[in-house]
């Protein structure tokens, strides 16, 4: 696993984009750990963002700290399971999405009734599309108990 200490300037966009995505401020000495096709931005040795296709976003980790003001999706129980094992968000069980989602955009996804985010993704359709129909409306790129998570928790 390598890592690699961020400069000034990186660190800069890295906030910058971080704040444009979620509306959540990050600061601090920033190190990159490569996972492959997602790099691990860790904020003073917390694992708070990551570097998926180019583009910063909060990692599961990061949305549970710092409570993004925006871009939620909220499934049901039934889906808890499969998105936990990794399976990307259908339509069918989501029960809230914020209605200023665009496709591309980056959301975190909470289980009804709990406000603690489980996993990270990228919409692929637009937030009022999300909750009718049938079909992916979530790709899964990062969730709880993941080898990102378990690097960092066990």
């Amino acid at each position: 696993m390598r890592r690699r200490r961020l400069r000034k300037k990186e660190a800069k966009k890295v906030s910058a984009e971080v704040e444009e995505n979620a509306g959540a401020r990050v600061e601090g000495e920033m190190d990159e750990v490569d996972f492959g096709s997602i790099k691990v931005i860790l904020v003073d040795n917390e694992p708070l963002v990551i570097n998926y296709d180019g583009r910063y976003y909060l990692s599961v980790y990061g949305a549970i700290k710092l409570k993004p003001e925006k871009y939620r999706v909220t499934v049901d129980e039934g889906a808890l399971k499969f998105v936990m094992n990794g399976a990307d968000v259908m339509k069918p069980g989501i029960v809230y999405a914020d209605e200023r989602i665009k496709e591309g955009d980056f959301v975190f996804v909470t289980v009804e009734g709990k406000d603690s985010p489980i996993a990270v993704g990228v919409a692929l359709c637009n937030g009022e599309e999300m909750v009718r129909g049938k079909g992916k409306a979530v790709k899964n790129i990062h969730h709880i108990k993941d080898k990102i998570w378990k690097q960092f928790f066990g």
